[in-house]
């Protein structure tokens, strides 16, 4: 049986990134009712990369494509 994971990887370029992603998480919490949400911080990549674990796997996914479709609209301005 396949395992499904329930976590998504994000590694940030710098501080205004990690801004962007803070005030996304908080929208995305928000717009999806609060769902349960583990942020883990990697202190090895000086908080630069951070593991977002939720319950639910298919969250998680809708999490991953609004945040990499967040980044290139970010990275096209």
């Amino acid at each position: 049986m396949a395992t499904t994971t329930a976590e998504t990887e994000v590694r940030l370029a710098g501080p205004e990134e990690a801004d962007r992603f803070s005030r996304f998480l908080h929208g995305f919490l928000s717009a999806n009712d609060f769902p349960f949400v583990i942020v883990h911080d990697n202190p090895e990549l000086l908080g630069q990369q951070r593991k977002v674990v939720f319950e639910d796997v298919c969250l998680s996914r809708k999490f991953a494509r609004e945040w990499i479709r967040l980044r290139r609209t970010a990275g096209a301005a």
